[in-house]
């Protein structure tokens, strides 16, 4: 089972392309109101393609996102997966519907955190003060805010965390967007629960391959048997990730994606991959 995040770990905006680097020849597979959003390797795209032709016994590709369902729907993903995690897990669809199961489970489990317009207004606050220029709620489970990363500051992430923790949520700071979800939404959640799936299909629990680039991925990462982040990415500006199954790229940007997707046949083929370096 893999799980894989995807903006700036297997697709990336023109921008983040020349910011990180490692371009390789590749197409859009995301535009919106004629402007190019997302474009993904050719070779990541072909390899990705194949991996996904597998039978569902010997591998099953779950992309894992911080996206909404309408966002995520928008890539023009090279397969079709039977499973799709979005929302930063609040939202699992099979065969592009909602899981109800997941769905009613992460109702109940948000009941236990403050509500959402609650913390919205703490968002819409920043706004009127020019501190965050617009901001938005997600699948009516988690907000987040545009901000100008000149005037968001640290200080504004320690404030905003100590307003919302004893309401059991969270922040996290991602250059000009700001993160905020309950506590009972991480990707590590709804990965449990799609695994649980597969194991009662097959009868036993399938090896766990998982790739990210922001601390938003940090549970999924962490409960992987074996792991891949991209070089270059929010993770690794810190040192090296805290978790020793899992792997740094050599490259970053598509070049990276392309590494990532590589020791993915590796794996499902038997044999080993250099790419990368263990943290």
């Amino acid at each position: 089972m893999v799980t894989t995040d995807l903006d700036r770990t297997l697709i990336f905006s023109p921008r983040a392309t020349a910011q990180l680097g490692g371009a390789l020849p590749r197409s859009v597979v995301e535009a919106l109101d004629g402007r190019v959003i997302s474009e993904m390797a050719d070779v990541v795209r072909d390899e990705l393609a194949q991996l996904a032709r597998l039978p569902a016994a010997t591998l099953t590709i779950v992309p894992t996102t911080t996206r909404t369902v309408r966002q995520v729907q928008r890539i023009d993903l090279p397969f079709t997966p039977r499973f799709l995690i979005a929302s930063s897990g609040g939202v699992v669809l099979e065969d592009g519907r909602v899981d109800q199961v997941w769905a009613a489970t992460t109702t109940h489990r948000l009941r236990e955190c403050a509500p959402v317009a609650e913390v919205r207004a703490l968002l819409d606050a920043l706004v009127t003060e020019g501190t965050a220029l617009r901001v938005h709620t997600a699948d009516d489970q988690f907000c987040y805010a545009i901000v100008d990363p000149d005037r968001f500051t640290a200080d504004h992430v320690d404030e905003l965390a100590s307003a919302l923790v004893p309401g059991s949520w969270r922040v996290a700071h991602q250059g000009s967007k700001v993160y905020v979800l309950p506590d009972a939404l991480h990707k590590a959640h709804a990965i449990g629960y799609v695994r649980a799936r597969l194991t009662d299909e097959l009868g036993e629990v399938p090896t766990l391959l998982a790739a990210g680039d922001t601390w938003l991925d940090a549970e999924m990462l962490e409960l992987a048997d074996s792991g891949w982040v991209p070089a270059g990415s929010e993770i690794t500006r810190s040192g090296a990730p805290p978790w020793p199954q899992v792997t740094v790229t050599d490259a970053p940007g598509h070049a990276g994606a392309a590494e990532i997707v590589r020791a993915w046949v590796g794996q499902v083929s038997g044999t080993t991959t250099t790419a990368g370096r263990r943290a």
